[in-house]
């Protein structure tokens, strides 16, 4: 925290340190999560949907698809009783977008059209794999709680993947060099 001090000349907000803090952050937004959770559910939401990103990114896709060539792909209850598709995907863009511009971490970066390639290959791969296993690390790690032993597994897929795709980066990373 000195060295935030130090580094700046505006003084720092009680807030501002607390956003600092992973611990105090960390649960804040699990509070904030488990009661958004509770409401969704409330609100006839199915369990496990309150902060799904694979989920919702399907049900907008499929929302979008369907008004616009009149088809019924399906969607989740809460999506479909809704006015608007969950937009829970679309809130943490926007959410991310302006916490990188009001703390001046946002960077632009060109990379070449491969690089965009596997990044798209990648989302894709994660979109259609997540929603066969049933959805998002958010909703297989409350599943997990619940006992499920295919969501267990899922969450080891989930774990030997992210260490492929770091032992990837780093192997990229270390030509580049």
């Amino acid at each position: 925290m000195d060295e935030i001090k130090a580094n700046s000349d505006s003084p720092i907000s009680c807030l501002d340190t607390y956003a600092r803090n992973p611990l105090i952050l960390g649960l804040l937004v699990g509070v904030l999560v488990a009661v958004v959770q509770g409401l969704l559910i409330s609100a006839g939401g199915p369990e496990a949907y309150g902060f799904c990103v694979a989920c919702h990114t399907r049900d907008i896709a499929n929302a979008a698809f369907n008004s616009v060539a009149g088809t019924k792909l399906p969607y989740a209850p809460i999506s479909q009783n809704a006015i608007l598709p969950v937009l829970t995907v679309i809130g943490v863009l926007i959410g991310a977008f302006i916490s990188a511009k009001f703390y001046k971490e946002f960077k632009t970066k060109t990379a070449s059209a491969g690089s965009y390639i596997w990044y798209l290959l990648g989302g894709l791969f994660f979109m259609v794999f997540a929603l066969f296993m049933g959805g998002c690390p958010y909703r297989i790690a409350i599943r997990v709680g619940y006992g499920d032993v295919i969501a267990f597994i899922g969450l080891l897929a989930i774990i030997a993947g992210v260490l492929v795709g770091i032992k990837i980066a780093t192997t990229m990373a270390e030509r580049e060099e």
